[in-house]
């Protein structure tokens, strides 16, 4: 899975949001405000990848267990799912 193209992160003030760029912009027009751990797990997901992978990454990024960060990886990927934001 990965995000899909035309969508970039961009912080704005003290805020870090998701918006589309370009011709993806005609189909999604608006944007979603996330955290800094969303902004690291959506790095991880500019490039194909698993869950599993991301999980990993977050885990050694925060210094978290993985319950925790399986947890934070799965309740975004469903976020941007819901948004349909992403290749699977």
């Amino acid at each position: 899975m990965r995000i899909k193209e035309g969508f970039v992160t961009r912080k704005i003030g003290d805020k870090i949001v998701a918006i589309a760029i370009g011709e993806r912009s005609k189909e999604f027009n608006g944007m979603i405000t996330i955290n800094e751990t969303a902004q690291f797990i959506w790095k991880c997901l500019e490039n194909n990848t698993t869950i599993e992978e991301v999980t990993s990454k977050v885990v050694e990024h925060y210094s978290i267990d993985e319950k925790t960060a399986r947890e934070a990886v799965e309740g975004f990927v469903t976020e941007l799912k819901n948004n349909e934001l992403l290749d699977e």
